[in-house]
């Protein structure tokens, strides 16, 4: 059986963190193949709807690759690109802009850029489109800039849309494409401790780099990244790191 640390979690997620923990302690790498769906069955002691259910999830953020009539593989290793991933799935998600309280957002720049090499690998462009669109927005605390969110959408995928204003000073990322783009997200993933790229400028912090905090939230179109959201933030005490609902 299953660590019965999990016991208190749907099964499919026991499944699924049963997974993640072997690729996160090395033991499962890039490339080793997983066990099977009957094998995990057995092992958690479920139908097979429901390994299919958990494995699909993670097949959908990335971490694996389903090969038909060869099983199912590792693809992602945290640390290869970015570090300290954190997934979330089973109905989490994150609360909307009206629900955040004490954080009025601020337009301060929009529109095409160039990516540089880092945002490219990011976004998984190539030297010959590396073109986005770009959104940047700050949260305003007391006066001061609290937080700068840097926001990036391939032109690929925004491709002839023209963006609303209002709407990005109303809307998070997220809920915007939800409401404009014809791909909607499918499930997010949300990298902290994250490099910075060559276009921010953090000047409005008014705090050195190395005083900074910073996390990447990824949204994800089945296995395409629909645009990505590096939050820049000045650390504080007693603060969330991220507010989320059920």
């Amino acid at each position: 059986m299953a660590d019965e640390n999990y016991s208190y979690a749907p099964k499919y997620v026991q499944i699924q963190n049963y997974i993640l923990q072997k690729i996160e302690s090395g033991e499962y790498t890039a490339g080793d193949k997983i066990p099977s769906e009957i094998e995990l069955a057995r092992q958690f002691d479920v139908s097979r709807l429901t390994v299919n259910t958990a494995v699909k999830e993670l097949a959908n953020s990335g971490i694996v690759e389903r090969v038909q009539g060869k099983g199912t593989f590792v693809r992602f290793v945290p640390g290869q690109s970015f570090s300290s991933p954190m997934a979330f799935s089973g109905g989490i998600k994150i609360a909307p802009f009206e629900h955040s309280n004490n954080k009025p957002h601020r337009l301060l720049e929009h529109g095409v850029i160039k990516a540089d090499a880092a945002l490219c690998q990011k976004l998984g462009l190539t030297a010959e489109n590396p073109y986005v669109y770009k959104i940047v927005r700050c949260v305003d605390v007391s006066s001061e800039v609290d937080e700068v969110d840097y926001s990036y959408v391939p032109l690929s995928v925004c491709k002839d849309h023209t963006f609303d204003c209002e709407a990005l000073k109303t809307f998070f990322l997220h809920d915007y494409i939800c409401r404009y783009f014809n791909e909607k997200p499918t499930h997010i993933r949300i990298f902290v401790d994250t490099p910075l790229t060559s276009d921010m400028e953090l000047s409005l912090l008014n705090a050195p780099p190395e005083k900074l905090f910073s996390w990447d939230t990824f949204l994800y179109h089945g296995n395409q990244v629909l645009a990505v959201t590096t939050t820049v933030s000045m650390p504080k005490e007693n603060r969330p790191f991220i507010t989320l609902e059920f």
